[in-house]
């Protein structure tokens, strides 16, 4: 025989089930265990960390090792002298010669390297027209009247 307990209208939690255990406000009981709800035991007390070691101190991300790697300085053999460059530039000097011995790949990255990080050189030794000219020696004599 199942024994039914009523409510009691001054808790503020809820109800009360029949085993005895009190439902929250979203149904649930609260002693329940399931998604969202961890037992007791396993939750992280008052003022624990979920990750009490952390990450070390002095761990470092790929983008640093990856740029200390290409920094640090290889000897390369070049006409029959032995000569210390950076591992990027050996990279780079290898693929350009990849690239001249007719590697259609090595060809396609240097040239979408070059695409990437080749800056337009800007001119500024060509003269100006007399129009130009005129354009700038006016805005010079307004800038200078105020």
């Amino acid at each position: 025989m199942v024994e039914r307990i009523r409510p009691n209208p001054d808790k503020k939690m809820g109800t009360t089930e029949a085993d005895g255990t009190e439902v929250g406000s979203r149904g649930a009981s609260t002693g329940a265990v399931g998604y969202g709800n961890p037992p007791k035991h396993s939750q992280f007390k008052p003022g624990q960390s979920g990750n009490p070691k952390g990450r070390p101190k002095g761990s470092r991300n790929f983008k640093t090792d990856l740029r200390e790697t290409l920094q640090s300085p290889v000897n390369v053999t070049q006409h029959g002298r032995e000569k210390r460059i950076t591992t990027q530039r050996a990279t780079l000097e290898m693929l350009r010669a990849k690239a001249l011995r007719g590697d259609q790949r090595a060809l396609e990255q240097l040239i979408r390297l070059l695409e990437k990080y080749d800056e337009p050189e800007a001119r500024i030794d060509a003269p100006l027209g007399t129009s130009d000219q005129a354009i700038l020696d006016a805005y010079v004599r307004r800038s200078c009247e105020v």
